[in-house]
């Protein structure tokens, strides 16, 4: 039976060392991407959902009096009911009907959100390479449809 010397032990325990960071990084990277991905997608699906309610005649609305009112019946407030995401990070929601109010041209619905890393991975990279990782990314999001 081969038996581990001292400094095969510490060998290991310095590989070891070495490899965590590395892992770590991954592993809260893809976290964050994840949850990031999420927000940008419950983003978009309000922004087509706003579209939508534009479409049949409701109410623009205005940002950011509408995003955290109680009024229902308008565009804004359905964007950001709809969005499941935290109203303080909402950065912009905008309905604009760049040809009109008629039927057959379109509306535009443009929201802006803000993504906080949940992880301490802008950190822990900022620590590793000397330079800066932001704590934040700026996610938007436009739809546009034909106004019926």
């Amino acid at each position: 039976m081969l038996r581990k010397t001292w400094s095969e032990r510490s060998q290991s325990l310095v590989e070891f060392s070495l490899v965590v960071p590395i892992l770590m990084l991954l592993a809260l990277g893809i976290v964050d991407f994840a949850m990031g991905f999420k927000s940008y997608v419950e983003l978009t699906n309000a922004t087509r959902e706003g579209a939508r309610y534009a479409v049949v005649g409701n109410p623009a609305g205005a940002y950011p009096t509408d995003c955290t009112g109680s009024d229902l019946g308008n565009v804004v407030s359905r964007v950001c009911r709809t969005a499941d995401l935290p109203v303080a990070d909402m950065q912009s929601v905008s309905v604009t009907y760049p040809n009109g109010h008629a039927s057959g041209n379109s509306v535009v619905v443009t929201a802006q959100y803000r993504y906080d890393l949940i992880t301490p991975l802008s950190s822990i990279v900022t620590l590793v390479s000397g330079g800066s990782f932001p704590g934040h990314f700026d996610l938007s999001s436009k739809s546009d449809m034909r106004l019926e």
